[in-house]
């Protein structure tokens, strides 16, 4: 069902993106509007982000296989960073557009059919981004989320060209027109500067974000009664799915059943906060804790506070 979601979702903005785009590109031409062209070439890149969502999803709702033993999530990381690299490559060839048609001066022959292809492109592209921002959060996608941020940006880019458009009927300053693509261009450039910053974050297993750990601390600290320490937390996120392991040290004398009771109990309230987290706890004893040198206790800070709280 969930998958099926995403599915959804990823077909939905490639249909809506590949048509902005074909109506973009042909109004911006007929009319002679390089900020309607600029969005037809921001729209393309959507449609590449889309596609690209769309593979990712598939890709990512594969399960585990003997080549990829946890799965295939970092499938929508990847579609991420690359959705970056050509945002970056439409920033470049708007601003070298732009620049160009300054310099050399430019006239919006058809300011109404710009106008008004700017003023359903604004529409569609929230209302779809709002969509996909949707089921993202229900899913945790984030190829969803980062197509959701592409159209969005477009909305509000798009909207921006619209206001100058309007400007320039009744004033007739046609130097506008490049203006308003340049901002269009610092806008895509800041997407995807955001876009790559994530994505890379997640292919280079960075850790959960503060919110997330301070979860994983607070179920520990309801359950601290019942262990000596709990060290080497590490956690990452390859797609939806959150991989968290860390250190149990438990009092000699609790059995392995004892033991193996509290980590299902400690698994289970994590998972519940953390929706599709594998969790993996390494159980000690305490004696054999107890043995560790000075310098690989001070590694243990996490756990000292834990313990405190006892």
């Amino acid at each position: 069902m969930e998958q099926s979601q995403k599915q959804k979702a990823a077909v939905i903005s490639v249909i809506a993106t590949s048509t902005l785009t074909i109506v973009k590109l042909l109004v911006g031409w007929w009319s002679g509007s390089i900020s309607v062209i600029s969005e037809g070439l921001h729209s393309g890149t959507d449609l590449l982000a889309a596609l690209m969502a769309w593979f990712a999803v598939r890709q990512s709702g594969k399960p585990p296989d003997a080549e990829h033993p946890y799965g295939h999530g970092k499938f929508e990381s990847l579609s991420g960073a690359i959705e970056a690299v050509l945002i970056w490559l439409a920033c470049f060839l708007i601003a070298r557009e732009s620049i160009l048609k300054l310099a050399h001066g430019v006239e919006v022959s058809q300011p109404v059919a710009a106008l008004v292809v700017m003023f359903l492109s604004t529409i569609v592209n929230f209302a779809v981004s709002s969509h996909l921002f949707s089921v993202a959060r229900k899913t945790n996608s984030l190829a969803l989320e980062a197509d959701g941020w592409h159209l969005r940006t477009d909305a509000y880019s798009s909207s921006a060209v619209l206001a100058g458009l309007g400007i320039l009927m009744v004033t007739g300053w046609h130097f506008l027109d490049p203006l308003l693509a340049l901002l269009v261009a610092v806008l895509i450039a800041k997407a995807g500067y955001d876009l790559l910053t994530r994505a890379s974050k997640h292919l280079l297993d960075a850790s959960l974000p503060p919110s997330e750990e301070s979860i994983i601390t607070n179920i520990l600290q309801r359950h601290a009664q019942n262990f000596v320490n709990a060290h080497r937390l590490r956690t990452r996120q390859a797609g939806k799915h959150r991989y968290i392991d860390l250190h149990l040290v438990v009092r000699d004398d609790m059995t392995v059943e004892e033991a193996h009771k509290l980590c299902d109990e400690i698994e289970a309230e994590i998972r519940k906060a953390l929706p599709d987290a594998d969790i993996t706890i390494h159980v000690e004893p305490e004696s054999a804790f107890k043995v560790h040198s000075a310098d690989e206790v001070s590694q243990y800070r996490f756990i000292r506070r834990l313990s405190k709280s006892k």
